[in-house]
């Protein structure tokens, strides 16, 4: 097996944060020696300024990408993979083999073409019809220098995405995502900057980075094609990412997993079906639900700000919240647990003048927010 890397080490734009699924099943991520930060400090930030904070029960860890792939190309090293330091530009199929050319002038001959190039790669579009715009997720930020032990996700009204601040070692992942086809970068710029501002985030010489990243609509979902004739996709060159959040690194990687089964068995037809029923079909549902998870209401005001209000006030709110951010919570059971966990928030709300001073907020003491019946 040939893996074809052109730039070996390079620190591609990402926030690089790797909630508890996927430390769960690949745990040698954290356990690596190689630099990366632990945080269990997380603040979500509402549009109208209201704030949950609070320490996560499970971990996550932030990895700068340059020293995330390495990493991964070690491993691969390891087992057996030949990496080579150039970029594959054509392929071309030739009876039941491809022949690829690369940027160096090289010809290779291969039974199986696996593209795991982001989901920018040209090559895709000699296998599979091109992203649409509302299939994309525009990104911009700046790797801030500084240290903190605390992830912030900043909502906006009328918004459909978020700011972040994800510590590293010796910097800040600082940035802004929405989606590209109803936002434009000077409104994302805009939104960071003073995102920034407010909390003190110094953009000056700071490294800037700028990205699009493939989040499938419903529609999408239903045309995608993630294989063909002796070739796959997997990763953001198949859109496997997380239609609300972005999140991209642990489907690329469990993307990789299936397919690498289904080649070691000969069976690499079974790969589209056993996305789908791994993780895909969750994914699609997910598509649905972005638009009124970012721009819905829910009893009078954004339903961001109601979930952040609720998760400030309440347990069973932030256990929701810790679900959402670990990956564990599907979103074809979201919208049940949402209802049942306002029934049992109320409840809680409705005790806590029974329960002395205390707050259940990690010592923080409740801003009034006006939910109804608090």
């Amino acid at each position: 097996m040939v893996l074809f890397e052109e730039r070996i080490g390079w620190e591609k734009p990402c926030g690089g944060g790797l909630p508890y699924k996927v430390l769960d099943r690949y745990p040698f991520l954290l356990d690596a020696v190689e630099p990366h930060f632990v945080t269990r400090e997380c603040e979500f930030v509402a549009g109208n300024g209201d704030a949950a904070r609070f320490t996560m029960r499970r971990p996550l860890a932030i990895y700068s990408r340059a020293v995330l792939n390495g990493l991964l190309l070690d491993r691969a090293r390891r087992v057996g993979a030949e990496i080579a330091a150039d970029r594959v530009i054509e392929l071309q199929r030739m009876s039941d083999r491809w022949q690829l050319r690369t940027r160096q002038g090289g010809l290779h001959a291969c039974d199986h073409v696996v593209i795991a190039a982001g989901g920018r790669t040209t090559l895709r579009r000699q296998l599979a019809p091109a992203f649409k715009p509302e299939d994309l997720l525009l990104t911009f930020g700046y790797f801030v220098p500084g240290c903190d032990d605390l992830l912030r996700v900043q909502f906006f009204h009328g918004f459909e995405g978020y700011a972040w601040a994800f510590p590293r070692p010796g910097h800040l992942s600082v940035g802004i995502a929405a989606n590209a086809g109803q936002s434009t970068m000077a409104d994302l710029k805009e939104r960071l900057h003073g995102f920034m501002r407010q909390y003190g985030y110094d953009s000056k010489e700071a490294p800037v980075f700028s990205h699009v990243l493939p989040v499938l609509s419903r529609r999408s979902w239903k045309q995608m094609r993630l294989a063909g004739d002796g070739w796959s996709l997997v990763g953001d060159a198949a859109g496997l990412a997380d239609p609300i959040t972005g999140e991209g690194i642990y489907f690329a990687m469990r993307s990789g997993e299936l397919l690498a089964d289904c080649l070691a068995e000969n069976a690499p037809d079974a790969y589209p079906g056993r996305v789908w029923s791994d993780f895909g079909s969750r994914l699609a549902f997910g598509a649905l639900l972005t638009h009124p998870f970012y721009l819905g209401n829910f009893l009078g005001l954004p339903s961001t700000t109601r979930m952040i209000q609720l998760a400030r006030r309440t347990a069973v709110f932030r256990d929701l919240l810790q679900d959402l951010i670990d990956g564990l919570q599907s979103y074809q059971t979201l919208a049940p647990r949402v209802c049942w966990s306002f029934i049992r928030a109320l409840a809680e709300m409705a005790i806590e003048p029974f329960r002395g001073s205390g707050s259940g907020t990690n010592g923080a003491a409740p801003r009034e927010a006006g939910i109804p019946g608090a």
